[in-house]
C-alpha cells in the first residue's frame, strides 16, 4: 500500500482515520482529486467539465460542485424520446459512480464508502457526493 497521509499501524493491523477537511486543506491532494473526477468524465462522456469546485460537507463527504458540457447525442434524446434520455441519463450516472470509486480507491487509496450523484440539465451544474469510510464506528 502506498504511503497516505492518514493511515496508522496499530497491532500490525493497518487502519484509516480520515479527515476530510484535512485532505481538502492541501492543494495537491485537492489537484489530484480534480483530476480524477475530470478523467472519469472524459471517459464516459467525451469531454471534461467547465468548472470544478471542492468542498468537505462534513468530516467523512467530499463534496464535488461541477459545471458540466451538455453531451450533444442526449440533447438531441430530450425532445422526441425523453423516457430514453432519462434511462440513458440513468445508467451513466451509474456507471460515473462506480468508475469514480473505483478510480479514487485505486488512485488516490480512498476509502470510499459510496457515492451520491445529481444533475440538473437546464443549469448543467452537477454534484457529487463521495462518502468516505473513516475507520472509525460510525
Amino acid at each position: 500500500m502506498l504511503n497516505h497521509p492518514y493511515h496508522v499501524r496499530y497491532h500490525y493491523r493497518e487502519v484509516i482515520f480520515l479527515n476530510v477537511s484535512l485532505l481538502l486543506s492541501s492543494n495537491e491532494y485537492k489537484k489530484k482529486l480534480s483530476r480524477c473526477y475530470n478523467e472519469v468524465h472524459k471517459e464516459l462522456y467525451g469531454v471534461g467539465v467547465t468548472q470544478l469546485r471542492l468542498e468537505a460537507a462534513n468530516e467523512t463527504m467530499i463534496m464535488f460542485l461541477v459545471k458540466h458540457q451538455r453531451v450533444a447525442a442526449l440533447r438531441a434524446l430530450e425532445e422526441h424520446y425523453p423516457e430514453l434520455k432519462q434511462s440513458v441519463d440513468a445508467a451513466l450516472h451509474q456507471e460515473f459512480k462506480r468508475r469514480i470509486q473505483k478510480k479514487l480507491a485505486e488512485e488516490l487509496e480512498l476509502p470510499v464508502a459510496g457515492v451520491l450523484r445529481d444533475y440538473d440539465p437546464q443549469t448543467a451544474w452537477a454534484c457529487t457526493v463521495v462518502i468516505c469510510d473513516t475507520g472509525a464506528e460510525q
